[in-house]
């Protein structure tokens, strides 16, 4: 939106509000009038601790996902859309709290908070929430290029290709909202406080010019184009990728028992499996709260069109999808921790690495001494030589990455002659050896 200073706007007093004409607005309600009481109990109770909760529960997604040996083209993703869910609460949290919860609506609003308020809480958390739908859609095509296309996983599922993507969807949203800064323009009014009448300050007012006659045709056709784009396109491509993938889940769980030989690859198999189910529960999340949102915003870009005015039940039902959105973003977290064991035992490493390096070191000393004293022989007497030893990385959240998140076992040989016990009952040398087939 464009901003601009106009004081010459014709106006008449009322009651000490002043009745704004030649197209003007009150932004964002008129002033003395605050919002129903079900804005204040969504938007300032409700919205700020749904905030809260999910800005702590991202964060814990974000820290684990950020250690190295979980670095994968899926996981990378994964944390894109934890921070962006962040952001789109975060921006306008402050605008939640001014307006909902402290109710400074009992007089006019100054013109600084104008674009203040337009900025955080319509323009970038649009952005950020558009990023995040477009993040989930790039995340559905790459499971899905695991699961029918795996031959092709090690061409276009990796990092800097999973970068790329993300920038290309942070262009997207600009691109998609540059209109929103040219729909109109804020103009500031020097009025008298309603408080207290010695008092003259700028208030905010708006022209909007996607209700002038003159330009509402293309304003509506914008709104229609931005709900293809973000609304309507990524919930069709996510329900076929969302059905694709559980129709292959159906398939590998009946052909589990004839493709997995060992019970190594059955494990990573199952984990595989896991994973999958997890992408299809936040994409079906997801879904749920956005094709409502997708429908609201077709049916408002078709009253505006035709110059209709909406049913007055719409401004309650985009109160709730708005805060159906909010709750939905802290939930990810809690399905994460229930379907990967891998983001499990990271997360508990990292909370509680003092507490299992101690008991580790504990338990090491209470055994040494029993099995030196059971076996007979000390530790002067064993000789231990490990060579060929190669340490695999720990299983990320979402095993896919190229060669090292295919599902591989490792083999342990044994020879019989690595073990030889000399005649005095001692352990000559005892060597082990790891060979992992992973290509």
């Amino acid at each position: 939106m464009g901003y601009s200073i106009n004081q010459t706007s014709s106006t008449d007093e009322t009651n000490g509000v002043i009745n704004l004409t030649n197209g003007l607005h009150w932004y964002p309600f008129p002033p003395g009038q605050c919002p129903p009481l079900y804005y204040v109990i969504l938007q300032g109770a409700c919205a700020p601790l749904i905030i809260i909760i999910s800005t702590v529960l991202n964060s814990l997604i974000a820290v684990v996902l950020l250690q190295k040996h979980l670095r994968s083209p899926t996981n990378i993703l994964l944390l894109a859309i934890a921070l962006y869910d962040t952001l789109t609460g975060l921006f306008p949290f402050p605008t939640y709290i001014f307006l909902y919860t402290f109710r400074h609506c009992d007089d006019y609003i100054p013109f600084n908070y104008g674009w203040f308020h337009r900025i955080n809480h319509d323009v970038l958390p649009f952005i950020f929430h558009t990023c995040s739908i477009w993040v989930t859609v790039v995340l559905a095509i790459q499971r899905y290029i695991y699961v029918c296309h795996s031959e092709k996983a090690k061409q276009w599922c990796t990092v800097p290709m999973a970068l790329k993507a993300i920038a290309c969807v942070n262009v997207l949203a600009l691109i998609v909202a540059i209109p929103m800064f040219i729909e109109g323009t804020f103009h500031a009014k020097a009025v008298y406080s309603l408080l207290d009448r010695k008092n003259i300050f700028n208030t905010c007012t708006v022209r909007d010019y996607s209700e002038d006659s003159r330009y509402r045709t293309y304003f509506s056709i914008y709104s229609l184009i931005r709900a293809l784009l973000i609304n309507v396109g990524p919930c069709t491509i996510l329900v076929i990728c969302n059905a694709i993938l559980v129709e292959r889940m159906k398939e590998a769980k009946e052909n589990r028992e004839k493709l997995m030989r060992r019970r190594s690859h059955e494990s990573r198999g199952q984990e595989q499996t896991n994973v999958t189910f997890m992408l299809i529960i936040v994409v079906t999340i997801f879904l749920i709260v956005e094709i409502p949102m997708a429908i609201y915003i077709i049916l408002m870009a078709i009253f505006r069109l035709f110059n209709k005015n909406a049913p007055n039940f719409f401004n309650f039902a985009v109160q709730l999808l708005n805060f159906a959105v909010l709750l939905s973003y802290p939930i990810n977290f809690f399905i994460y921790c229930r379907m990967s064991r891998a983001f499990r035992d990271a997360f508990t490493k990292l909370l509680c690495a003092s507490f299992l390096n101690t008991r580790q070191e504990r338990l090491q000393s209470m055994a040494a001494p029993l099995l030196g004293k059971q076996c007979g022989v000390t530790t002067n007497n064993i000789e231990l030589k490990i060579s060929n030893v190669e340490t695999l990385p720990a299983s990320s959240v979402i095993l896919n990455s190229t060669a090292n998140e295919i599902p591989m076992s490792s083999l342990i040989s044994e020879n019989n002659n690595d073990l030889k016990i000399s005649s005095n009952g001692s352990v000559e040398k005892l060597r082990v050896s790891f060979i992992d087939d992973v290509n």
